[in-house]
């Protein structure tokens, strides 16, 4: 008897739902490590699965739940570029018993809105096991996506049934997935799915369809030729237009008789676990994908705080007040970079001060705030009667944003370098007042 390894045993576990109850950050670093036998760098992602994962966590759009909804992203594909591109639906429905099989043709296709892998293919409906396609659907319908691979867009998307027009290509027996890699709105690679039900194959073009030495995956055939399609410009062009302002989507197209027909969206093209040969090519693709700026996650036991930052250097701006009065002002920066958080530290006037806290200063000019005394006077407003508070602030195009309010910064123990800074500012803290109060 063939032994199971335990790592393909956890891996099964996970995507069976058995470590759902792990937050998403701790999940996708061990699912990452299991399937690839890596680890997962997600404070410098530098490969395509790596930043793959990054996205999971950090770039969470709510249209994109539209978007891989099976049902929902006909709609959403059709308003951009048009309903001749949409493969024709033959019904929509919340439960299988709901399904007239009498009214639907001969051949269809059965699809789970919600997951990938929910599918029935009836070629000849006098054959289909109406039982074993219920006992398939049903199970598909009861399975939430999400967990398997954390790909947020799929947590909230409704479960139901689809059933589309059965449709083949040129070769008669099935048909071929067109599917194009687009970065940031721009088409770089086609990825061709072809045997998937005898031997799973794929090939690999550029935008010009030369093959490409590589693999993803499955194994490659150098020797079936895949015939340039007749419209792959304005597959092209369509993909970019789906594929706009978006850091990295996959659309699916498939052709039949010259014409183009859309597919489906993925964000996360093999939810990030699959291998690639070279492992160079996996980091070429990485490349491509420009990370939105910022993102942290904050971790306590199984809950998690999503902290989305609008720029990778978003600027912090801590007003030091004392009983309503702006005195000092501690400029955070450049906390995601390699040499860690800088700490800069000015008067009210913008004069920088002779002193540091635990971390390191930049040591150069630093741009004053355009806003600088509006962040002053709200900061004194909101400081009003108070011994002490810190009030943070960021400027994002040329606009104040609160930040949050702080009464005791690093809880009183961090140094002052020099510690003559620890008493002077202590000294504006009249505590004989708070206690005649």
């Amino acid at each position: 008897m063939k032994k199971i390894s335990l790592r393909k045993i956890i891996i099964y576990m996970m995507n069976k739902g058995y470590f759902n109850f792990l937050n998403d950050y701790t999940f996708l670093k061990m699912k990452y490590r299991l399937c690839l036998r890596k680890k997962l760098d997600l404070k410098d992602p530098k490969t395509f699965n790596e930043k793959l994962q990054w996205l999971k966590l950090y770039d969470r759009k709510p249209i994109y739940t539209t978007m891989v909804d099976k049902y929902e992203a006909k709609k959403y594909v059709a308003s951009i570029i048009g309903e001749e591109y949409i493969i024709p639906t033959l019904g929509v429905y919340n439960h299988f018993d709901e399904i007239d099989f009498e009214k639907l043709p001969n051949q269809f296709v059965i699809k789970c809105t919600h997951d990938s892998g929910g599918v029935v293919i009836v070629k000849d409906k006098k054959e289909l096991d109406i039982e074993e396609t219920k006992k398939k659907i049903e199970k598909s319908l009861k399975k939430n996506y999400f967990y398997s691979g954390r790909e947020w867009p799929y947590k909230n998307v409704k479960p139901r049934i689809i059933i589309e027009k059965y449709m083949v290509d040129e070769s008669q027996k099935e048909l071929k997935d067109y599917k194009v890699f687009n970065f940031d709105g721009k088409a770089k690679i086609i990825q061709v799915d072809f045997d998937r039900f005898i031997e799973h194959k794929r090939n690999l073009y550029d935008t010009d369809w030369n093959y490409i030495e590589a693999v993803i995956q499955y194994p490659t055939d150098k020797n079936v030729k895949i015939n340039k399609p007749k419209n792959l410009n304005k597959m092209l062009e369509l993909a970019e237009k789906l594929s706009k302002d978006i850091p990295h989507v996959r659309t699916d197209f498939y052709s039949i008789d010259d014409k183009i027909y859309f597919g489906e969206l993925t964000f996360y093209h093999g939810s990030g676990y699959e291998k690639f040969i070279p492992e160079e090519f996996g980091e070429e693709l990485g490349s491509w994908i420009k990370l939105p700026r910022g993102g942290g996650l904050l971790i306590s036991g199984n809950v998690y705080i999503l902290v989305r930052f609008i720029e990778n250097e978003l600027t912090d701006y801590k007003v030091m007040c004392f009983n309503g009065k702006a005195k000092c002002i501690f400029v955070c920066s450049q906390r995601r970079s390699k040499d860690g958080l800088a700490i800069d530290i000015f008067d009210n006037n913008w004069k920088r001060l002779p002193f540091k806290r635990n971390h390191r200063t930049l040591n150069k000019d630093i741009k004053k705030p355009t806003n600088f005394n509006k962040m002053k006077e709200l900061a004194e407003k909101l400081s009003k009667n108070i011994d002490f508070i810190r009030v943070d602030f960021y400027e994002i195009n040329n606009q104040i944003y609160f930040g949050e309010l702080t009464f005791y910064p690093g809880s009183g123990f961090e140094k002052f370098i020099p510690n003559e800074w620890d008493y002077i500012l202590g000294s504006y803290i009249n505590i004989l007042n708070s206690k005649k109060s």
